[in-house]
């Protein structure tokens, strides 16, 4: 017969190739996947696993589980009880040859019996010889120190050679015990017989050596040919003998002894830029009270949890013996942007990114919008642009990427971060308002970034627009213009009628084409986040700009504190693509959370250090918060006993993207003053949740939601707590709600205004008002409910009310200038001629910030 394949032979047998081969190299026989099998290897491998298959069915497996309580007794006096289940397996192999069962067993019994009938002989043999001693002792004359030693000596022999026996005599009936194991069980209950057996054997071995033992003391105590010393050595020899059968039967516990180091170990300490008294002691490994008094022999005092700058912390270290390991801030971060493929250093011409700014309603957009062909403007919440947009145009010159900024005074920021991604800033100047704040802030930014900067002159269309008048204002500024021998290129253009805006187009190009922007465009991307926001269905979405290398769908980015794999990237009209080149605005999904405006996008090979280098940056700003706390002084107390005085404007805030909530929340606090602070308790993006209702009614602050609304589980906490809930689209009607609302919180301010004089004539004493002054009314009128001041040689001296007002015996609620009338003061009987009575009247005056 041919030879066959392990293939073939694993379908006849029905079993895995590799367990085939196993079978194999437990015979001996080395195969591989590709060697044949002869007819003789097939033969012996079938009986093998033939046996292999009988000797597993002739095994029996018991298992016993035992269930008890256990009652432990705990600190607070309680039994608490612990349920206890003990699990016994034993194996049992049945042999079928009965024949062989039998004659194993008989064997056992003859050679037990042996056993203890050589035991008995011996034991006999002993106690003889042990009274032959004694009675030859008898007749013996010896030296009294040769006779305590001599039987004693004797003693200890003849029981060390029992023991030795007993121990041999155990040792070769435990080896028959357990070949009766292996070969004789055939069922539970044989195994059970054998086992009550083995309990028999011990018991009996243990009976006859008491046995023995008390035979021996009979003897001992009619023997009185021995004296007191002898008789006290054999029974400390036999209580030694018991003490030491006791100790073997005992499990023996193992336990861990602790060993006091003899040395010092000094140890090697790694250190960041802070850390705290307590993590420093863990790592030397010693208490931190110890640390505390090294620190105040060097004069420094502090608790456990004090925050230790680098510097001092490897002072203590060292001054302890240790070897102090300066761990450097960005070392994971340095070794990620290492390991980065940054192409193949050919570089291309790039298009250009250019920042449109200027003020608010100079036509920023609407120009923006002629050049794309677009309406975005319209569209726009009160026709102003409120977060930074990214657009990449391809005109009939060239391609360029334009970012459109906001004018309104709050998104400074915003502005400022637009001028750092840029190459070129396209100032707006409306030709009918001229130079405005925010141009000059413009201006100011474009300088700081040393970038060019193209003055372009919007809606020229108009009839009062006055060219010469923006050139002389911006000149003071230093922006000249190339006709006035500046280096600032001018264009008049007119967003409405498209009038110069394509030599504004071709200006941008040439600017662009004398900085000879180049870049690498293959290798792994970088870039910046211009604008981030949350969407419900997609999750945290960043609007990147790409600066070099491509950016891929699939790559593992990191951004700030945050990192994730790019599921989606889309362009500005929506459409999903699957890289983004450099000078490209593109949207990335995928990110863990949402980034902040500014954030760097960097793409690295490992998603695992990624999550590092975030978690690592988090856990540095947090370090870097707690470092710079304010400590405490007499400044800062005072200020804190202040604040108890000052209303707080409590807010909660929510907006749509990430620039505008910078925007907003920067705007807000700048609102604050000496009397009114504006506190944000939160702000976040994204629509507004039952967690910040949940939180306003906790603090009872307002809720602002900025182009958000609120969810169904949001409405329901709102409406039935009454909440401040409000809706905006508009940055101008929120700041100025909330400066009404500061309003309403500021204090009054009181006015004192003068009615009415009354000068002291006459002084009479009355039975019941006490001292009544006789006045003449020499200006205003005098009215009985209102407050009044004493002035005595032009002096306030008193304060109060009037008690009485009477003309001519008659109660009157006022008197008029010119007439006489009798005036009781409540409290006050000091009286005199020629003090004048000053009434006035309290006025509230409502204070605007």
């Amino acid at each position: 017969m041919p030879d066959i394949s392990l293939k073939v032979l694993s379908d006849e047998t029905q079993l895995e190739i590799n367990k085939l081969i196993e079978a194999f190299s437990n015979l001996g026989i080395k195969k591989n996947h590709n060697d044949k099998i002869s007819l003789f290897e097939k033969n012996i491998l079938l009986k093998y696993l033939e046996s292999k298959k009988k000797s597993s069915s002739d095994t029996l497996i018991v298992q016993r589980k035992t269930h008890s309580i256990l009652n432990v007794s705990t600190i607070g006096g309680k039994n608490k009880s612990v349920p206890v289940e003990v699990r016994k397996k034993k194996t049992y192999i049945k042999n079928k040859d009965k024949n062989f069962f039998r004659k194993i067993l008989k064997k056992n019994d003859i050679d037990k019996k042996y056993i203890h009938n050589t035991q008995k002989i011996e034991l006999k043999k002993n106690d003889i010889q042990f009274v032959n001693l004694q009675k030859k002792n008898k007749f013996k004359v010896i030296d009294q120190d040769e006779k305590n030693k001599q039987p004693q000596k004797n003693i200890e022999v003849n029981f060390l050679n029992n023991r030795k026996r007993i121990k041999e005599n155990k040792e070769h009936r435990s080896s028959f015990e357990e070949e009766k194991k292996d070969y004789h069980l055939t069922t539970f209950l044989h195994a059970r017989q054998a086992e009550d057996d083995n309990d028999r054997a011990v018991e009996t071995d243990k009976r006859n050596h008491n046995r023995v033992l008390k035979n021996f003391r009979k003897k001992k105590n009619n023997k009185h040919s021995y004296n007191g010393k002898n008789h006290k050595e054999e029974i400390r020899i036999s209580n030694r003998n018991k003490k030491n059968i006791k100790k073997k039967n005992k499990p023996i516990l193992l336990q861990q002894v602790f060993q006091k180091p003899e040395s010092v170990i000094n140890r090697d300490v790694i250190i960041s830029n802070t850390i705290t008294v307590s993590d420093l002691a863990n790592k030397m490994a010693v208490k931190s009270s110890e640390v505390i008094k090294n620190m105040m022999n060097m004069g420094i005092l502090g608790t456990i949890n004090h925050i230790l700058d680098q510097d001092t912390a490897q002072l203590i270290a060292e001054e302890m013996g240790h070897k102090v390991i300066i761990r450097r801030e960005n070392e994971l971060e340095e070794s990620i942007m290492k390991d980065r493929d940054t192409g193949n250093n050919i570089s291309i011409i790039r298009a250009p990114i250019v920042t449109i700014m200027g003020h608010v309603d100079h036509g920023k957009t609407s120009l923006l919008d002629y050049i794309r062909s677009t309406k975005t403007a319209f569209y726009e919440a009160g026709g102003i642009t409120q977060n930074i947009g990214a657009y990449h145009v391809k005109t009939k010159l060239g391609a360029i990427t334009f970012l459109d900024t906001p004018g309104h005074s709050a998104f400074t920021a915003m502005r400022s971060r637009g001028v750092q991604l840029t190459d070129i800033v396209i100032l707006i100047v409306a030709a009918d308002d001229g130079v405005m704040p925010q141009t000059i802030e413009a201006i100011q930014h474009a300088k700081e970034a040393n970038v060019p900067v193209i003055v372009a002159i919007n809606k020229i269309d108009k009839i009062d627009s006055d060219i010469k008048k923006i050139k002389n204002d911006l000149m003071k500024h230093n922006i000249l213009s190339e006709e006035w021998g500046g280096e600032n290129i001018f264009v008049s253009v007119s967003a409405k009628t498209g009038e110069g805006v394509d030599k504004l187009l071709s200006a941008i190009l040439l600017q662009a084409e004398m900085l000879e922007l180049k870049v690498v465009p293959t290798g792994m991307a970088e870039g910046i986040v211009i604008e981030s926001f949350l969407d419900k269905g997609r999750g945290p979405i960043a609007t990147v700009l790409v600066k070099k290398g491509n950016l891929n769908k699939g790559d593992i980015i990191l951004c700030g504190f945050e990192y994730g794999r790019v599921k989606a990237l889309r362009n500005q009209n929506g459409q999903e693509v699957l890289y983004a080149g450099p000078s490209i605005p593109v949207e990335i999904l995928g990110l863990s959370q949402v980034p902040f405006s500014g954030d760097i996008v960097t793409v690295v090979r490992d998603e695992k250090k990624a999550r590092e280098v975030a978690s690592y940056r988090k856990e540095k700003s947090r370090e870097t918060k707690l470092l710079n706390q304010n400590r405490i002084n007499l400044e800062n107390m005072f200020d804190s006993i202040k604040k108890n005085n000052i209303s707080e404007l409590k807010i909660i805030l929510k907006s749509d993207v990430q620039g505008s909530l910078e925007a907003i929340s920067g705007a807000l606090l700048q609102l604050s003053t000496n009397e009114v602070k504006i506190k944000i308790v939160s702000l976040g993006i994204g629509g507004i949740t039952e967690t910040d209702a949940s939180l306003a009614l906790a603090s009872n602050a307002i809720i602002l939601g900025f182009n958000v609304r609120a969810d169904s589980s949001a409405k329901k906490i709102i409406h039935a707590e009454n909440l401040d809930l409000r809706y905006y689209s508009v940055i101008y009607d929120l700041l100025n709600e909330v400066k009404s609302a500061m309003t309403g919180l500021l204090s009054p301010e009181y006015k004192e205004k003068i009615i009415g004089l009354a000068e002291v004539r006459n002084v009479f004493k009355s039975p019941k008002f006490g001292l009544i002054a006789g006045c003449m009314v020499i200006e205003g009128i005098i009215k009985k409910n209102n407050p009044i001041h004493i002035l005595r040689n032009n002096i306030v001296i008193y304060e109060g009310e009037l008690e009485s007002l009477r003309r001519f015996k008659e109660d009157v609620n006022e008197i008029r200038n010119g007439l006489e009338c009798g005036i009781g003061i409540k409290n006050y009987n000091d009286m005199r001629i020629g003090d004048i009575i000053e009434v006035f009247e309290i006025k509230e005056i409502k204070r605007i910030l």
